[in-house]
C-alpha cells in the first residue's frame, strides 16, 4: 500500500529545533506562508530556493513574510531537498482488520500525511500481519533504496528491526516508551502522564479496586504500563487486577465479562484502548451493571468512539495526530545529520466523559 503526498514546490519549511525539555516550539510552514500570501506553496517553494518561476516581486515578498514569521529553511529542509527518494518508510507487522479500526494507527498515519504533505515528501506503507515477514520488507526496501528512513511502532524486548536498520546504516524514529542508549531516533511517550491522569481521576471518585486490561505484554510500553500502574495505585492506596488483552473489541468484551462475574467485582475498569472500551461498555450494559452508576469505565486513548458512546467514555487525548507529525519530522532531522535523536511527545489530556463516576458503595 503507498500513500503519496502532494507534488507542488520543492522544499518546505519543517519545524523548528526543539525547545527546552525536548519539546518543540510553534511550527511555521510553507502552506503559513502560501495562505498569508494568497499563492500556491509551489510558488513559495521557488522563492525560497531560488529557483526560476516566481517573479522578483513574489520572491521578495515571500522573503519578507519568511523573515517576519521567522522562518528559515533548516538542515532538515535541506536534506528533503538532496535526499535520494523524499520517502519515509512504515512497516506494520499487525492484523490489517486491527488497523482499519483502531484509532491510534489511523489519527497517527493521519498526522505524518498532513506533515509529508506539507514538506512535499511521501510515505510507503506495508500492513505484513505478525508472522516476521516485517523484517524482509524493511530489509528490502532499505536495500533497495525505496526510502530514506523509517518509522516503527510496537516495540519489543530484543527487537530485531532496530540492529537491523543500523546494520544496514538507514535511519529510524522509534515511537516508544522509553530512551535506551541505542543510537537510534525516538519519540518518547512516556506512559507515566497517562497512569497518573487515570489514577488521580479514579482517586477523587473514591475508587480502590479497580481492574486493568491492557494490549499484548510483548509491546515494551504495555509493560512499562503496567509496572507504573501497579506502583502508582499502590502509593493512592489503590488494588489493581491486571488482565492482557489484544485490543480487540472481542477480547475487551470477554475480559470484561469475566471481570463482572466475580463475586467482588472491580469498581472500575481501564483499558488499554478504545475499542475494548467501548467492548467494556457494551457487555456492562447487556449485563445490566450501571455505567458509571457500579462500573466506571475509562480508556487510554481517546477516539470519535468514545465521544460517541452513550454514556461517552472517559479517555485520555493522546494527541496522536501531533505525535504522527513529531516522528516524521524528527527522522527527516535525523536523517539530515542532527545530532538531538530523542524527542519528547507533549503530555496526554484527560477528557471527563460520563462513563465515570464516585465508586459504589
Amino acid at each position: 500500500m503507498t500513500a503519496t503526498g502532494s507534488t507542488d514546490g520543492e522544499q518546505s519549511a519543517l519545524d523548528g529545533p526543539a525547545s527546552s525539555g525536548g519539546r518543540r516550539s510553534q511550527r511555521v510552514t510553507i502552506s503559513d506562508l502560501a495562505r498569508r500570501l494568497d499563492i500556491s506553496k509551489a510558488s513559495v517553494s521557488y522563492a525560497l530556493n531560488g529557483r526560476s518561476g516566481v517573479s522578483e516581486e513574489t520572491r521578495q515578498r515571500v522573503l519578507s513574510l519568511a523573515e517576519e514569521l521567522g522562518f528559515h529553511p533548516n538542515s532538515a529542509a535541506v536534506a528533503l531537498s538532496a535526499s535520494r527518494t523524499r520517502t519515509i518508510g512504515i512497516v506494520i507487522a499487525r492484523d490489517p482488520a486491527l488497523i482499519s479500526t483502531e484509532a491510534f494507527y489511523m489519527r497517527t498515519l493521519v498526522g505524518i500525511e498532513q506533515y509529508l504533505n506539507e514538506v512535499d515528501s511521501s510515505l510507503l506503507l506495508r500492513l505484513t500481519g505478525e508472522h516476521g515477514e516485517d523484517l524482509a520488507v524493511l530489509r528490502r526496501w532499505s536495500r533497495q533504496g525505496r526510502v530514506d528512513g523509517f518509522i516503527l511502532f510496537d516495540e519489543h524486548d530484543d527487537d530485531p528491526r532496530v540492529p537491523l536498520l543500523k546494520e544496514l546504516g538507514v535511519p529510524c524514529v522509534v515511537v516508544s516508551s522509553n530512551a535506551p542508549d541505542d543510537g537510534v531516533g525516538r519519540l518518547i511517550s512516556s506512559p507515566e502522564e497517562t497512569v497518573t491522569l487515570l489514577l488521580d481521576h479514579l482517586a477523587e471518585l473514591g475508587h480502590v479496586d479497580i481492574a486493568h486490561i491492557s494490549g499484548p505484554f510483548t509491546f515494551v510500553h504495555e509493560q512499562l504500563r503496567v509496572q507504573l500502574l501497579q506502583e502508582k495505585a499502590h502509593q493512592r492506596g489503590i488494588r489493581v487486577t491486571h488482565l492482557t488483552g489484544s485490543y480487540r473489541y472481542e477480547e475487551g468484551a470477554e475480559l470484561t465479562r469475566s471481570l463482572l462475574a466475580k463475586k467482588n467485582p472491580p469498581t472500575a475498569i481501564i483499558l488499554g484502548n478504545d475499542l475494548m472500551a467501548v467492548a467494556a461498555l457494551r457487555v456492562a450494559t447487556d449485563l445490566g451493571t450501571a455505567v458509571p452508576g457500579e462500573l466506571s469505565i475509562l480508556a487510554w486513548d481517546d477516539s470519535p468512539l468514545c465521544e460517541l458512546a452513550r454514556p461517552g467514555i472517559t479517555a485520555v487525548d493522546q494527541q496522536t495526530m501531533e505525535r504522527g507529525r513529531m516522528a516524521a519530522d524528527l527522522l527527516f532531522r535525523i536523517a539530515a545529520g542532527e545530532s538531538g535523536l530523542h524527542w519528547e511527545t507533549p503530555p496526554g489530556v484527560l477528557r471527563v466523559r460520563d462513563s465515570s463516576g464516585p465508586a459504589r458503595a
